[in-house]
């Protein structure tokens, strides 16, 4: 007898239907699995087999034939140990099963060897699956269970081992954890502990990253040692919008994929902020493999980047950043696959002017050569500096900046500001797309210059030798500089002010 139970599976952050197929028959004690499943699918029999045996049910002894389809995709992850242990509870006839839950119903969850369920990873996409497809809903693990009930609108069957998945299959019934799902808040969290107010100087690095949170803008930070670059990064979290209900889903989703939720953090509620080493290989940045998995570039996705001594990583991943700097998205294509992963993030990155670092301070503190500090700096290629933004150079505190006590800004009065700036574009492109992604077409409709600011502009473009795409930047940057002033036109102070941000190139 055949038995057919409906899992969902995923390739890339693609999830795609995949049928249990249980074949019991008579013959020699033989357990297969066959469907072009990896190596966590093929030991699952084990798991399947002690689960059973330890939770009271008769084991057949029988030829035991498991089939993955459509068997020609791959097929990873310990969530097929559910579906499969429901095939051969179902296949054995141990208990009265109802047809239709089979028919109506996904199950994903890892077996443990006692037979109660553990958590596994995907289940987002899973239950977002069931919903596209029409079903009625999933059947997952009790510790999936706050990313599970992230999907609306489906049946969320929350089980704890393999006698309440026969009840839920006898009996239809299961426990809805409203309770949970009240207590279960989607907070806006922003970043707390690291202020700008405990910030001392360092302004124009201050208004870049503001700028930078206001419409989605990338940002070089060049300055010596112990300035601060590190320091006003990481606070770059404490001044973005809090993540909306969708982002949050989106964002669970690859991080569920990822393996990288846990049951004390079980939904990503804060902005990403990655910060890989330089020493990091490309597939771990950029992402695919053997088996297509995320990179950093995509678990920043709605978050920050922050590449600390960008002129050491290596020359052909940072080459690899172009698309998705400019594209939002990054298209891996190998000899067995391609996959589309979303890297819509903001890239901070920060280095030093020379390889002593010393080349911006006053005095003869510098020991490189003109040569060897332009060889330092030519690391980033021309490419990579046009997609960059906002370029500032920073140097350390004088003695007086670090002695003052001048009140300073805290982080919550220049996020309101930034929320201002964001809704100005929400109304505007009415999207989700931020100044950083404008069109030619939206630059043209939004980003109009006056006779004034476009003499300015041809100056700009004359003197620093300045790249059509190097142009559309300045010109995005001016728009929200105009936005934060809650400006509807770019006046000339907007259209300097972003100019000054080019002038680290020349």
């Amino acid at each position: 007898m055949i038995v057919k139970v409906k899992s969902g599976s995923y390739f890339g952050i693609e999830p795609f239907l995949v049928e249990v197929e249980v074949d019991i028959s008579k013959g020699l004690p033989v357990f297969n699995i066959v469907g072009l499943g990896d190596t966590t699918v093929i030991e699952s029999k084990e798991r399947i087999r002690i689960g059973l045996r330890n939770s009271g049910y008769e084991i057949f002894t029988g030829r035991i034939t498991v089939n993955l389809t459509p068997a020609s995709i791959k097929k990873m992850g310990t969530h097929f140990d559910l579906p499969i242990a429901v095939g051969l509870l179902c296949g054995q006839k141990l208990f009265n099963y109802k047809d239709e839950i089979l028919k109506d119903y996904l199950f994903m969850g890892e077996l443990s060897l006692n037979g109660d369920l553990k958590r596994t990873d995907g289940i987002v996409n899973g239950a977002i699956l069931a919903k596209e497809l029409g079903y009625k809903g999933i059947v997952i693990p009790y510790d999936n269970r706050k990313e599970g009930i992230l999907i609306k609108g489906i049946d969320i069957v929350i089980v704890k081992n393999l006698k309440e998945v026969e009840e839920f299959l006898t009996t239809g019934r299961f426990k809805k954890f409203e309770e949970e799902k009240e207590n279960l808040k989607l907070e806006n969290k922003v970043e707390d502990e690291l202020d700008f107010f405990q910030v001392k100087g360092q302004e124009k690095a201050k208004r870049a990253l503001e700028i930078c949170a206001g419409g989605g803008h990338n940002l070089l930070m060049v300055g010596t040692p112990g300035c601060g670059k590190t320091m006003l990064a990481k606070r770059i979290m404490s001044i973005l919008p809090p993540l909306e209900e969708k982002e949050q889903i989106e964002l669970t989703k690859l991080y569920s994929i990822a393996g990288k939720l846990s049951e004390k953090e079980p939904i990503i509620t804060k902005r990403p902020f990655r910060s890989p080493h330089h020493t990091s290989s490309g597939v771990a940045i950029i992402g695919g493999g053997r088996n297509p998995t995320l990179g950093e570039i995509t678990l920043a996705n709605r978050g920050v980047l922050f590449l600390d001594e960008i002129v050491e990583f290596k020359k052909d991943i940072l080459e690899n950043l172009r698309e998705p700097l400019e594209e939002r998205k990054i298209s891996i294509t190998r000899a067995g696959y391609r996959v589309e992963f979303p890297c819509d993030f903001i890239m901070i990155s920060a280095c030093n002017p020379c390889k002593c670092g010393m080349y911006f301070e006053p005095g003869s503190l510098c020991t490189c050569s003109p040569s060897e500090v332009s060889k330092y700096m030519k690391k980033l290629s021309g490419p990579i500096l046009d997609r960059i933004d906002l370029k500032i150079e920073m140097v350390r505190l004088t003695e007086e900046e670090l002695l003052e006590d001048s009140p300073r800004e805290h982080s919550k009065d220049i996020r309101e500001r930034v929320i201002k700036a964001r809704e100005i574009q929400k109304k505007r492109f009415k999207s989700e797309k931020l100044n950083s992604s404008m069109s030619r077409s939206d630059l043209e409709k939004y980003a109009r210059l006056n006779d004034e600011t476009k003499n300015i502009m041809k100056n700009a473009i004359k003197n620093l030798n300045l790249s059509a795409r190097a142009f559309d930047r300045i010109l995005k940057v001016a728009r929200t500089i105009a936005d934060l002033e809650e400006s509807k036109n770019i006046e000339k102070s907007h259209l300097l002010e972003a100019i000054s941000y080019r002038i680290v190139e020349k």
